[in-house]
């Protein structure tokens, strides 16, 4: 991450032009003492003299002064992380008010935009009350729809559409939401597909192998994630909703999703077990429950994306994809949520006396 270092740049320039520090001064009218507070960095060159600089080293006023407006990918990832976990150690405001200089630091990097965003709508549960979780959320809108508007990158101007359509429906505004996803226009094939068979066509079966796990997975990841608001969906006919119940459940246990991505198991177990509650059948809660345990137990509190078995290449095209192998919030935040929809859920409270029910939350608390 670049900062402003225009004394060692200066420094560096002259020694390789092969000149003291008194032939500089003297060529820019200034004195030697001048020059030399200017490489220490006790002091910064007058803002006049910064083209006359740039053109004695044959650079522009940009690399003399050693700033950059953008950050990469690579550095907005790091970044990413990194605040991603302190939301959850640090107090709340102190890693916000840092978000908010990067956001102002790097105002035309569009992807540290998007990304920091997404860092608002996966955190706004840690803001600390409705009303700043609100705001949290008309930030990152504010976000989205600044880079929609600006950025000349087309895909990442459609990414922030989208998420704008996530805010909207986070924020109880669905109509909002409907009118932007009624204009926008999708490929009818998807580029994953493409890139499979424009590598097997190349000969490169290794890496049209990657794209087709990985196009897959992406596919199965999409699929059980429909699999609450079909629970929901069919609430109120039972019979139903245990019919998709078991399909969504043969699915992942045919693609080993436990091992796979556990968190999508969790949440459909945890989305079923509600909607059994609604249903007045306790038996089918606690049988859910009882995996929604296992799997916690079997997992730990460390969350991450990686292949399996079955999907034995998916780790080297997750690590070329945008979507790289982190999910969007800590591990710790993952695992203290999950935890607490269990323990502290009032849709369960029905269940507090029941032998079983604390057996399953003491096994969850150790």
């Amino acid at each position: 991450m670049s900062t402003i270092q225009i004394g060692k740049i200066i420094s560096t320039n002259r020694k390789e032009k092969g000149i003291t520090q008194e032939e500089l001064a003297n060529h820019l009218g200034v004195s030697k003492p001048a020059v030399s507070k200017w490489e220490s960095g006790q002091s910064y060159p007058d803002i006049l003299l910064l083209p006359v600089l740039a053109s004695f080293f044959n650079i522009s006023v940009d690399q003399l002064i050693g700033y950059e407006p953008q950050m990469t990918n690579e550095e907005v990832k790091k970044l990413y992380r990194r605040l991603s976990e302190e939301l959850v150690k640090e107090p709340f405001d102190k890693v916000y008010t840092e978000c908010e200089e990067y956001i102002k630091k790097y105002f035309s990097c569009w992807y540290l935009q998007l990304e920091m965003g997404l860092l608002f709508i996966n955190n706004s549960s840690l803001a600390g009350s409705p009303e700043r979780t609100q705001r949290m959320l008309e930030r990152a809108l504010e976000l989205f729809i600044r880079i929609e508007k600006s950025s000349e990158d087309v895909a990442l101007a459609k990414q922030a559409l989208k998420l704008q359509v996530v805010c909207y429906l986070t924020l109880q505004k669905p109509t909002e939401a409907i009118d932007i996803l009624e204009n926008i226009e999708e490929l009818p094939m998807p580029t994953e597909s493409l890139f499979v068979k424009a590598y097997q066509m190349k000969g490169d079966n290794g890496k049209a192998i990657e794209y087709l796990q990985g196009y897959t997975y992406m596919n199965l990841v999409m699929m059980l994630g429909s699999a609450p608001d079909y629970f929901q969906m069919y609430a109120d006919q039972p019979d139903r909703m245990q019919q998709f119940y078991e399909l969504f459940k043969k699915l992942s246990d045919l693609f080993e999703v436990e091992k796979l991505h556990p968190v999508m198991i969790l949440q459909m177990e945890l989305a079923a077990s509600m909607v059994f509650m609604s249903q007045g059948n306790k038996k089918a809660v606690m049988d859910v429950l009882e995996n929604y345990v296992n799997v916690m137990n079997k997992t730990g509190n460390v969350f991450y994306l990686h292949g399996n078995q079955i999907f034995d290449a998916l780790d080297n095209y997750l690590k070329t994809a945008d979507i790289g192998d982190s999910l969007p919030r800590s591990s710790t935040l993952i695992w203290n949520d999950l935890k607490n929809a269990l323990l502290h859920n009032p849709a369960y409270a029905a269940l507090e006396e029941e032998e079983r029910f604390i057996k399953l939350k003491k096994r969850l608390e150790k």
